[in-house]
């Protein structure tokens, strides 16, 4: 019979709790102490006190919201990395810093994340926070006042299909719409293409080895909704291995009779009945340099 040791077994447990769920152990460990505070955050990306304050107050409401089960991550060092330290990470891709005085949207954004970090740290963007569950809509329009964005930060509470139907506000309003953690990339382009402007861009935060598998599969679904070929952005500053941003840019109105209804680019994604595309289906993968704010 083979033995175990207890420090062996007793690692391995304590790996297991400190690994938020959706994350492997074996992938999250190499970057799990990269940060420990908001503070250390603060300081990778050089931000001021206000700011700094500011994300420190939306970390704590995340932690009083726990048993709402707003988001997994449960631990004050785990909100610095993987909520704000993630999501600032994306301040590298120069497509979003061009834009940084335009109007943004986080589809689905859950606890918050990108959108509102990168509200507290970009004062020029107005932002969009969606979600259609309506305990996840309470908790943002508590963040967006506890991290004082109330001004230029709102909540929409409703699926994205309704928001970007043909005559609704969200149709093709928004200059940039961010993603992370929402659905694989040939049902996201779905729902986010109809909310993104022509010339805007879609951003989703994937790791490398995901947008290596999505980015084929989502090839027709993009060029059917407007799409050009995406550029793969590497993360330098995110605190977790192998953390990309995808970059889709809009070059074209989408066509009137997307969004499907509700549900039907996640049970039906448009390639599965029309076919892999080989031009929108690869992508160029390009090292971020590190930005400024």
């Amino acid at each position: 019979r083979r033995r175990h040791s207890p420090r062996s077994n007793q690692t391995s447990r304590s790996l297991r709790q400190r690994c938020p769920r959706g994350l492997s152990s074996a992938w999250y460990a190499g970057r799990m102490d990269a940060w420990n505070s908001i503070g250390d955050v603060a300081t990778t990306f050089a931000l001021g006190n206000d700011q700094r304050v500011a994300l420190e107050r939306y970390a704590e409401l995340v932690l009083a919201w726990r048993a709402a089960n707003i988001t997994a991550v449960r631990g004050k060092a785990d909100v610095a990395r993987l909520l704000v330290g993630e999501a600032l990470s994306l301040l590298d891709v120069p497509e979003l810093r061009t834009r940084g005085a335009d109007t943004w949207l986080d589809l689905g954004s859950g606890g918050g994340v990108p959108g509102l970090p990168l509200a507290v740290v970009m004062p020029s963007v107005s932002m969009t926070l969606l979600d259609a569950t309506s305990r996840k809509c309470a908790f943002l329009r508590e963040a967006v006042v506890a991290a004082d964005v109330s001004s230029r930060t709102r909540v929409v509470c409703a699926r994205s299909e309704h928001y970007a139907a043909m005559g609704s506000p969200g149709r093709e309003a928004f200059s940039v719409v961010i993603a992370r953690a929402v659905a694989p990339l040939s049902v996201l382009v779905e729902l986010a293409a109809p909310l993104v402007r022509p010339g805007g861009v879609l951003a989703a935060s994937k790791t490398g080895h995901a947008a290596s598998v999505e980015v084929p599969e989502a090839g027709c679904a993009a060029t059917v909704c407007g799409f050009g070929s995406p550029v793969v952005r590497t993360l330098p500053r995110s605190p977790l291995s192998d953390a990309v941003c995808v970059v889709y840019e809009k070059v074209r109105t989408t066509r009137a009779d997307i969004p499907r209804r509700a549900g039907m680019a996640t049970k039906r994604p448009l390639g599965d009945s029309h076919g892999p595309s080989p031009t929108a289906g690869s992508a160029t993968i390009v090292a971020a340099a590190k930005g400024g704010r």
